[in-house]
């Protein structure tokens, strides 16, 4: 299995990182594929997924004619191995964990849904690894990777991270991808989207993605910080928040664009202010 990387975007181009203590294996690899399935049940996952997929399209289609939902969104996902990611993933606990990001950041990437199958019959409260979900202005939520768990969400428009694990952790990962993903109005934020009236848009399309980082700024550096806590290198933490640092002061440097990050700012701490006043719920998955 090779360590995992995430992929920062710089003004010379992309930077690969590692990040500690995790591990995957692609079907996609050339040399996995050449070898032969480790797996058998690898294998099938990859190549017999077209139930799924066609379910899914015809579930959201009917959703949508019925209730008429303009949340709802058109999968329209592509069936056939070429319209699909599987990977095994390992975590080797130590704190090992992912930054908060989404699956889909943009172009020419074709992912359209994420579906996690988590394989951690002996998981327990304090082992960490739980995925949590971030929707866009909304309180997060966290799902614990119980054994035979299945989380499913739009890779999109859906920000998450995954908690630092402390002991073994397994699952199958699966991105299904869509025939109309990241066309220019998902992917271009313009000038009249900068008012509260655009807000509900946002939260319903991968628009989101533009401004995420910088109306999550701390969180997204606590992620960063917790992801490479454990890296050989005692630069990498220092160059992540670089990275970052770099990203928000070109998104920002538009004052029209920082004076919105601040009002979403505020929504999100009006929208958690709201939550905190209800019972919360224990981490699904705990008993």
């Amino acid at each position: 299995m090779q360590p995992n990387k995430v992929q920062f975007q710089t003004s010379s181009g992309p930077v690969q990182m590692v990040k500690p203590n995790i591990f995957e294996a692609d079907m996609h690899n050339q040399a996995l594929a050449a070898a032969g399935p480790p797996l058998p049940a690898f294998q099938v996952l990859f190549e017999h997924c077209d139930v799924l997929i066609e379910h899914l399209n015809s579930v959201c289609q009917a959703i949508k004619k019925t209730d008429q939902n303009e949340d709802m969104v058109d999968m329209d996902l592509v069936c056939g191995t070429d319209g699909r990611t599987v990977k095994l993933q390992v975590n080797a606990g130590g704190g090992g964990c992912f930054p908060l990001h989404y699956d889909n950041p943009s172009r020419p990437n074709k992912r359209r849904v994420t579906c996690l199958l988590y394989l951690n019959p002996a998981w327990q409260p304090g082992d960490g690894g739980e995925i949590q979900l971030w929707p866009f202005l909304r309180p997060e939520c966290t799902l614990a990777p119980c054994f035979n768990r299945m989380v499913l969400f739009l890779s999109d428009r859906v920000l998450h991270r995954v908690l630092p694990s402390h002991s073994l952790r397994h699952c199958f990962t699966l991105w299904l991808d869509g025939r109309d993903t990241n066309p220019d109005v998902d992917v271009f934020l313009k000038a009249k989207h900068l008012t509260a009236a655009s807000v509900p848009l946002l939260q319903r399309t991968p628009l989101q993605r533009t401004l995420s980082r910088a109306v999550y700024k701390a969180e997204y550096e606590q992620s960063l910080k917790e992801c490479f806590a454990d890296h050989s290198d005692p630069m990498a933490i220092k160059l992540a928040l670089a990275l970052h640092a770099q990203h928000l002061g070109a998104l920002l440097k538009n004052p029209s664009v920082a004076e919105f990050v601040q009002l979403l700012r505020t929504l999100r701490q009006d929208s958690n202010a709201q939550a905190d006043d209800r019972p919360s719920p224990p981490v699904k998955g705990e008993q």
